[in-house]
């Protein structure tokens, strides 16, 4: 492509044509693939009405037009061939027939590609990956529409291109030049499709493809370039290029896009194997679909999110571009991403018109992002399948009740408040959620405990979370207090002292001498725990900008379905804490005021408790069980917990924590049991949970006892006027 910015706009509305007939495989196809994840909860009303919205802002009919992308002037073979792609799959065919005319009334040679750009300031010579795409377009028709001249014309187009765009099995940027090489252009399903339909040596081709995707792609993110040097294989800026630095960005983004689609329809391993090195590192990194940013720099040999104004932001071009790696992936982790990708595209939307798209008065994506959203999600949802061949091809019916929801979770739900009950020795637990009626949802419901006794007696903390999307800020919007922020969480609290008495505030862990905390969780979906203080309470209430409510320090947590114990070191790193460290760490959100934020040194004297809850710009679930949350002292020694609870056991004047346990008997656990030996006989005895509750109590009329515990977790044993402690398991 010649120096497109993808992202503007096109300027005018398209009018509606007449259907024809339906095809022999209408929308929507429903099908799925011989490979690969796809989302069979789709709903296809939604992609129907997205169409609709794309059609309306971006095809012109009058002269056969996918504005793309500078205005009402001129379109390029990109936004042609794609705009095939789309109709053919939609069962369009007036628009196809439209579309394709203005191929063959444009075309670089007989039988051949398109001019890259037509109208004002045309262009000579043809986009490989345009002509690639509208190939695989005419064999498609041919048998969406008992067609047969598309299937002669499809051919003929093949035979062309492998003269034209292709050069020693290389793939060329255009028939006119060859100056670098372009990885999204590596369409090795088409290439595929073309060795089935018109023979040749497309197989050699795919070969050479991998050879130069591999070579170009990054070690460390599995991402690459717009374009690579054809002789070093690393990133370069050609005069094709679209953005205006080296890095992953408009052209790149496709690139998983074009394995994803190799994977499904043909099982290509090496297509799965680009894939995974991406969600490798797609995961952990973003979370979910929402987090990906839209644009990679590529600086100092590192691909580092682009952060500028017209790069930070979420759009379908890089969320689904990158997504739909997941597709690949058979996991459960690679598959829940792959919700949120659906998510992301099921919530953007085209333009309803090309005038002042983008631009605050017309909402929505512009020509780029809105067309790639419809290619992937016709791919994504099963409605995208090879007509040429559909052997493995399976049909099947959308089934709403698969999408990802909200869940109750076994055991019995613990009533809020009660001290009796806890994990690792905290009891004050709470759930929250908004009632702003923006889709948030939550199990247990806002003001309930969130802990739960299970078969075996042991006691978790779980939530089961789905929040809407967040907002889209305006100033207008801000003044006006329009915008509503969704909310949904769990949070465990600390004891808090008396401010204005103690002249401190919440639990000093520089003065306990607590260094880490660690947590034992399983999760899914993006859960972040935050450290809460009293320092951006007090903010919240003096209305301090940006540095109040939510803007406490946190990382996000690692996905596991297995319960997996976490280490965070609270050592102070800027505005919060080293946490996992390299890049890791706990800290503030990109929103929150540096200004104003207390940074983590500070907030280390006056934590208050600790906070799990969903966050994701466009809406997510979430889910999360917590088996225990230990503090520990820089010997990673646990710190007793009834420290930060501050409860005592009412019945003896000696506080728990202020007790020399150098006791003359022992203690040991045996399932729900505590068995006792060497007690002194004729002395009392006494058995307390960690909140300081009498569980247990009696005589102890012999040296050795057994004692029975309601529920696994730490106890302390008091016999006359000496302390001892057990775990039960």
């Amino acid at each position: 492509m010649k120096n497109l910015v993808k992202v503007m706009l096109g300027l005018a509305a398209a009018t509606a044509v007449t259907a024809s007939a339906a095809g022999s495989f209408p929308f929507p196809q429903n099908t799925k693939y011989p490979h690969g994840k796809i989302i069979e909860y789709a709903d296809t009303d939604m992609i129907k009405s997205h169409y609709a919205k794309w059609k309306q802002a971006w095809y012109k009919a009058s002269n056969g037009w996918v504005l793309a992308p500078e205005g009402t002037c001129s379109t390029v073979s990109e936004a042609i061939a794609y705009g095939m792609l789309i109709s053919v799959y939609m069962d369009d065919q007036d628009v196809f027939k439209n579309l394709y005319k203005t191929w063959t009334g444009n075309s670089a040679g007989a039988n051949g590609g398109m001019n890259w750009r037509i109208g004002c300031d045309g262009g000579s010579g043809t986009a490989s990956d345009a002509d690639f795409d509208a190939a695989l377009a005419l064999v498609m028709a041919s048998k969406q529409w008992n067609d047969a001249s598309y299937l002669t014309a499809g051919k003929s187009l093949i035979s062309w291109i492998a003269s034209n765009d292709i050069e020693s099995n290389k793939i060329k940027p255009g028939n006119q030049w060859n100056n670098a090489f372009n990885p999204s252009y590596a369409t090795t399903a088409n290439f595929q499709l073309f060795q089935d339909v018109a023979g040749g040596s497309w197989s050699s081709v795919i070969s050479q493809a991998y050879t130069d995707l591999n070579a170009c792609q990054d070690s460390k993110t599995g991402l690459v370039p717009d374009w690579c040097d054809w002789s070093s294989h690393k990133p370069v800026l050609t005069n094709a290029a679209v953005a205006n630095d080296i890095g992953f960005y408009d052209d790149a983004a496709r690139t998983p896009w074009r394995m994803a689609w190799a994977y499904y329809w043909y099982g290509d391993t090496k297509a799965q194997a680009f894939n995974k090195k991406i969600v490798d590192w797609l995961i952990p990194e973003t979370r979910t679909a929402s987090g990906v940013n839209s644009g990679y720099k590529y600086t100092g040999g590192i691909f580092m999110a682009d952060k500028s104004d017209e790069r930070n932001f979420v759009s379908s071009t890089f969320s689904g571009g990158l997504g739909l790696a997941t597709s690949s992936i058979d996991s459960k982790e690679a598959e829940t991403y792959l919700g949120t990708v659906y998510k992301v595209l099921k919530e953007k939307e085209s333009c309803t018109t090309a005038q002042g798209c983008g631009e605050g008065s017309v909402a929505g994506e512009k020509y780029y992002p809105a067309t790639l959203n419809m290619l992937y999600l016709l791919l994504v949802t099963g409605n995208m399948p090879n007509f040429y061949n559909m052997t493995g091809f399976e049909k099947f019916t959308p089934d709403p009740s698969k999408a990802p929801s909200i869940k109750e979770g076994d055991g019995e739900h613990l009533a809020f408040g009660d001290t009796t009950v806890g994990v690792s020795g905290l009891w004050n637990w709470g759930a929250y959620h908004d009632k702003l009626g923006i889709g948030t949802n939550m199990v247990p419901d806002s003001g309930a405990s969130p802990l739960y006794r299970l078969d075996d007696g042991s006691v978790i903390a779980r939530a089961s979370m789905e929040i809407g999307p967040e907002p889209e800020w305006t100033e207008a919007a801000a003044k006006a207090g329009l915008l509503k922020y969704p909310s949904a969480g769990i949070a465990v609290s600390f004891k808090k002292d008396d401010c204005k008495a103690t002249k401190s505030c919440g639990v000093n862990f520089k003065e306990l001498g607590i260094q880490y905390i660690r947590v034992t969780a399983k999760t899914s979906g993006p859960i972040r725990m935050a450290i809460l203080n009293t320092i951006t309470d007090e903010n919240e209430e003096k209305k301090v900008e940006n540095a109040g409510a939510g803007s406490e320090p946190g990382i996000y947590v690692d996905n596991s379905e297995e319960f997996k114990a976490v280490t965070y070191d609270m050592t102070p790193y800027e505005y919060g804490f080293n946490g996992l460290g390299a890049g890791k760490e706990i800290n503030i959100l990109d929103w929150v005021s540096k200004n104003n934020a207390p940074e983590g040194a500070e907030i280390l004297t006056c934590i208050k408790g600790l906070k799990w809850e969903v966050k994701d710009a466009k809406g997510g679930l979430g889910e999360l069980s917590i088996k225990s949350v230990e503090f520990l002292d820089a010997s990673k020694q646990p710190v007793d917990p009834v420290k930060l609870t501050g409860l005592e056991i009412k019945d003896n004047p000696i506080s728990l924590y202020k007790v020399a346990m150098m006791p003359h008997f022992s203690v040991r656990a045996n399932g729900l049991q505590i068995e006792i030996n060497g007690a002194q006989v004729g002395n009392p005895y006494g058995v307390y949970n960690m909140q300081g509750k009498l569980v247990a109590a009696g005589m102890a009329f012999s040296s050795n006892l057994t004692v029975k515990v309601p529920t696994a977790g730490s106890y302390i044993v008091r016999i006359g006027s000496e302390l001892n402690r057990v775990n039960v398991k």
